[in-house]
């Protein structure tokens, strides 16, 4: 499959519970994490619609941001790899940089897959977006194609057209649709591109720390000249910030794969659910809702922290 090529629909697969029926609520789980081997989940629609523009525009080279365990640096040098572009990760944490041996597998497979790995301080990625920096970074490499932390940007808010149509199709009467968010692309792109009714809500689960400086990057990005479905950011569910989980939400995901048969990643999809489960004991889902809970991947953060 070509990184920007029409993608066939991911499964909508119902789930009970005796809760749903105590509470009334109808739910399905929306497996997009089977949308592509690698590239996985909302990945593979951020960074579709990118590596078309990048091979476009004749960029020789892919430039991108990520931590040690971040699901888009592992996305994008596959994908990037599979378009036949060098690809280079700027890494936080130079500590790293000597220590290969405390690589984890993300940064691992993306060496696999070709992305040149640079680590730098904490306190110089804290600086990636400056002027500076990036002007810097066009210096050195002229003809690339930078791509911003998790990959959300306007080409990537774009990519979630064809899942939203999905949904849809396979759900028409839906009136909740939850989503982790991290950076805040995919939140945005499902407010962006689904249908207007008056009793929808898509609610973004946020997985790390005062997200709400988000919001006005999402509502930037979701514009558009038709009224938009009504959405929130939960900002309470990141269980002590981004990549951290708690007993507790280890024992919910460890239930929750055994009685679905549906893996979950530990940094967004465990806490998206969760917050689902949560929202639905306090009261906050009318009865006779509908609730698709969108399955974005990510499933590489199952893996060891560390090989070798």
């Amino acid at each position: 499959m070509n990184v920007y090529e029409t993608e066939n629909p991911t499964p909508m697969v119902g789930i009970s519970n005796p809760l749903f029926t105590e509470y009334g609520v109808a739910v399905f789980v929306k497996r997009d994490d089977l949308n592509h081997p690698i590239i996985q989940g909302n990945k593979w629609h951020k960074l579709k619609g990118n590596l078309k523009h990048a091979q476009q525009t004749n960029k020789d080279c892919l430039i991108t941001f990520g931590g040690a365990y971040s699901n888009h640096i592992a996305a994008t040098a596959a994908a990037a790899k599979q378009a036949g572009l060098p690809s280079i990760g700027y890494i936080r944490g130079d500590e790293l940089a000597t220590h290969p041996e405390k690589w984890s597998h993300t940064l691992i497979n993306a060496a696999n897959n070709g992305m040149q790995l640079r680590f730098i301080s904490r306190q110089a990625y804290r600086q990636k977006e400056s002027e500076t920096f990036l002007k810097n970074l066009t210096t050195e490499f002229p003809n690339a194609y930078i791509l911003p932390e998790g990959g959300s940007n306007v080409l990537a808010v774009e990519g979630f057209a064809s899942l939203i149509n999905d949904i849809e199709q396979q759900c028409p009467d839906w009136t909740h649709l939850y989503t982790a968010v991290g950076t805040g692309g995919t939140l945005a792109g499902l407010i962006k591109h689904a249908k207007y009714r008056p009793n929808r809500t898509i609610q973004g689960v946020a997985v790390l720390k005062q997200a709400d400086y988000l919001l006005p990057h999402i509502s930037e990005w979701s514009k558009t000249e038709t009224q938009t479905v009504n959405w929130s950011l939960l900002t309470d569910y990141h269980d002590g910030g981004y990549g951290q989980l708690s007993s507790e939400l280890k024992a919910f995901k460890t239930t929750f794969e055994t009685q679905y048969q549906i893996p979950l990643d530990p940094v967004y999809t465990t806490k998206m659910m969760y917050a689902f489960y949560q929202e639905l004991k306090q009261g906050h889902l009318p009865k006779g809702s509908k609730v698709v809970l969108l399955h974005t991947g990510g499933l590489q953060g199952n893996e060891p922290k560390n090989q070798g």
